[in-house]
């Protein structure tokens, strides 16, 4: 849903900030990215004819619609909808995927971008409310240990990577190999390999199409690969990550990814109009639960504008102009996975925006994304990161101020021994909703049995956050992305190079001129001063910076996606 957006705003902005090439030179020690191609080629050719199917399939259906009556009543419509199962595809084993299935622990959850972990130095990364502290071993695989010394129960992401590989603990020097093996204590020489007590906990960690991924649970070499993205295998695709830390609860982070109704609202965005449904234009939603507790919930739905369509504004809009049969296709492969984009009848994208979303904790998410396209050549990964964080904000806090209600109804049904039905709570009403009534089901029967939920669980109460806290891209982003803080570190450079330059020069100017106010007008200091501001006003995007003042301007511009005179209709 986002990947319209990205695509665009990626070559504006890569066309407009050609002044900031300067900055584009992060130092080469930040990453080395293993892509791994995949090793079974059936696979995703059985992928593809999958979408294919789903894509002929639902044009088919929309034919069938428009020939059909129309019913009487919108809300017999809404409630048809999420009251009836749709045909699942050819992978699937049931119509009924029963969601009790799901077990968190059969499954593979992404923790980072490769790239983002510096080679031979120990990361701390969290998932499930468990501290890990993981290692990007450069051409060796990567290793992942339980963030606890046996010892005294230190944190190992405080400690070191040895010469011999070991991640010793800073606060004794134990020493442990990736199996968790306690390979040296130096208090006691030649005694750490006596007995198995003095053993880390190694969780099993792979890394998959650049994504370092971890098994929390307890029979790896049994479990089903995590699901990889074909676009992502293919040479033709070039495609740029993303990472942020989000003070939002995973349930609540998966709903508003696959809602695209809030796009024309909340970022003012006409190509999320391709994804929305109408009467017209109906949502099919397709169930597959390939084995059990193994689940794939897609949307289909004719990519043509819906909502944002106007008399006046149709095939005129250039940003909605859409030619071809083209069908916009949502997948969510729980618990992680997400892929949007608009494929043709044989399944063909030239696009897709893809989403990894990591359960942290109660309240905390990692969002990772990738803009996968066939595109002439790569977006610079920190440019990248300025447009989506200024999307990212646009919704960020109103999903904060959301989550107190939701997990207060989720604490009121846990202590009460009731269960939690989300559409009890909520109030569907949209055509497009058809998918979120079934992630929401889904949400039902997983959540209450995520790890550690309700260890702490007056976690489930906490507030709203101001807006300063929700949205600091600086904690949540520029931390974590030794790619942005890299152009960081240089645009600060650059900015006290230009306006020591620019003061050098009207200085100079002032000694021969003897005049300030002709010196000002120099064409080198002023243009040596706007770069510098400009490399200023650059810093300032990977910080907070969306404030109420941002947001009420950016919303004077619902007018135009969705006219003030339409309410009325």
């Amino acid at each position: 849903m986002l990947h319209h957006l990205l695509y665009k705003a990626n070559l504006l902005l890569l066309l407009s900030c050609s002044a900031c090439a300067l900055i584009a030179q992060v130092p080469s020690a930040c990453h080395k990215l293993a892509q791994h191609r995949p090793a079974a080629a059936s696979r995703t050719a059985s992928h593809r004819q999958d979408i294919t199917a789903m894509a002929a399939c639902h044009i088919g259906a929309q034919h069938r619609t428009a020939a059909a009556s129309r019913p009487a009543s919108h809300r017999q419509d809404i409630t048809a909808m999420a009251a009836t199962s749709t045909a699942v595809d050819s992978e699937s084993t049931t119509n009924t995927p029963n969601y009790s299935n799901f077990d968190w622990h059969d499954h593979w959850y992404p923790v980072a971008w490769m790239r983002d972990l510096p080679v031979n130095t120990i990361t701390k990364i969290t998932l499930f409310d468990v501290d890990y502290c993981v290692v990007n071993r450069g051409e060796q695989d990567p290793l992942a240990l339980e963030d606890k010394c046996p010892h005294r129960l230190a944190a190992l992401s405080e400690g070191r990577l040895t010469a011999q590989g070991y991640v010793q603990c800073a606060y004794h020097g134990w020493s442990f190999d990736a199996t968790g093996a306690c390979k040296s204590v130096p208090q006691r020489p030649n005694g750490a390999q006596q007995s198995t007590m003095l053993c880390a906990t190694a969780c099993p960690c792979r890394v998959e199409q650049g994504l370092l991924w971890l098994f929390p649970g307890a029979d790896a070499e049994n479990a089903k690969p995590p699901p990889r993205v074909q676009e992502m295998d293919d040479p033709a695709f070039k495609w740029s990550t993303a990472v942020r830390d989000l003070p939002i609860d995973y349930s609540i982070l998966i709903e508003n990814i696959l809602d695209p109704d809030h796009g024309l609202f909340a970022h003012q965005a006409a190509p999320f109009d391709l994804y929305t449904a109408s009467r017209d234009a109906p949502q099919t939603v397709t169930l597959a639960e390939t084995s059990p507790g193994f689940f794939s919930l897609s949307s289909a739905v004719a990519a043509t504008p819906k909502l944002a369509a106007t008399k006046e504004k149709t095939a005129k809009d250039t940003t909605l102009n859409i030619t071809g049969a083209l069908t916009g296709i949502s997948t969510f492969r729980p618990p992680c996975t997400i892929a949007t984009g608009r494929r043709d009848v044989d399944g063909e994208t030239k696009f897709q925006a893809c989403f990894w979303i990591a359960p942290v904790g109660v309240g905390r998410t990692r969002f990772m994304s990738a803009a996968v396209g066939r595109l002439p050549f790569s977006v610079p990964r920190w440019l990248q990161h300025v447009s989506l964080n200024n999307f990212l904000d646009q919704d960020t806090h109103l999903l904060a101020t959301q989550q107190p209600n939701v997990l207060a109804a989720e604490y009121k049904a846990a202590t009460g021994g009731e269960p939690m039905v989300r559409r009890k709570i909520y109030k569907y009403s949209s055509p497009t909703e058809r998918l979120l009534v079934e992630v929401g089901k889904f949400m039902d029967a997983a959540v209450p049995k995520t790890p550690n939920r309700y260890a702490e669980p007056l976690r489930l109460l906490m507030q709203c956050p101001d807006r300063s806290t929700t949205l600091d891209r600086y904690s949540q982003h520029t931390q974590i992305c030794p790619d942005s803080r890299g152009a960081v570190r240089n645009a600060k450079a650059l900015r006290f190079v230009a306006w020591a330059a620019a003061a050098t020069v009207a200085a100079g100017r002032v000694a021969r001129l003897g005049s300030v106010a002709r010196a000002a007008v120099s064409p080198a200091a002023l243009g040596l001063a706007a770069l510098g501001y400009a490399a200023h006003a650059f810093v300032g995007e990977f910080s907070f910076k969306y404030v109420s003042a941002k947001r009420d301007r950016d919303l004077r511009g619902i007018p135009k996606v969705f006219a003030d005179e339409r309410l009325d209709e």
